[in-house]
């Protein structure tokens, strides 16, 4: 799953790069940002496996249960609080990083857009954990899979088809 996720940032590059230099750096340069925190979204999901893992192996589906609300309204108040915190400080974040004020205002879009998705991949990323800890690995590869189609057919008709460039590779990925 990691690498399908990982697969998503890198067709949204590639089918960029048809666009030009300058949206390809800025796709490229804020998916580091987006994998980075995608990885914070999968370590609490590790967690979250083991929790709830801990909890079926002993038999105990009504702790598992409360184990797995807990997780729940806990990496919805993460993620909440991580895209809160990349819309508002979005600016000062880029300029750190970023120079050419062409790949900054490509950046700037892209990163506010993707940013807003960040409560969804964690919630799936807890959903997935859930699953995989009852035992269905199947289920959460399958939407993975899902996913990765749509972003890509996603990203030729938004790209290609309605040339929207960066905006439309960042849409593509809210699906």
């Amino acid at each position: 799953e990691q690498m399908l996720n990982s697969l998503m940032g890198m067709a949204d590059t590639m089918m960029v790069s048809n666009v030009g230099s300058v949206a390809m750096s800025a796709v490229s340069l804020v998916d580091s940002i987006n994998t980075l925190v995608i990885q914070v979204f999968a370590a609490l999901a590790t967690g979250a496996a083991i929790i709830c893992s801990h909890y079926l192996g002993k038999g105990d589906e009504k702790g598992a249960n409360k184990a797995a609300r807990q997780i729940f309204l806990t990496v919805i108040v993460i993620s909440l609080t991580i895209t809160a915190g990349g819309l508002i400080f979005c600016r000062p974040l880029l300029r750190l990083i970023f120079v050419e004020p062409a790949v900054m205002e490509n950046s700037i879009i892209y990163f506010l857009i993707t940013a807003s998705s960040y409560p969804f991949i964690a919630l799936f990323n807890a959903g997935g954990a859930f699953y995989r800890a009852g035992g269905n690995s199947k289920f959460p590869m399958k939407i993975s899979i899902i996913s990765n189609v749509l972003n890509i057919i996603g990203n030729a008709v938004l790209i290609f088809g309605c040339n929207m460039g960066v905006a439309g590779a960042a849409i593509s990925t809210l699906v």
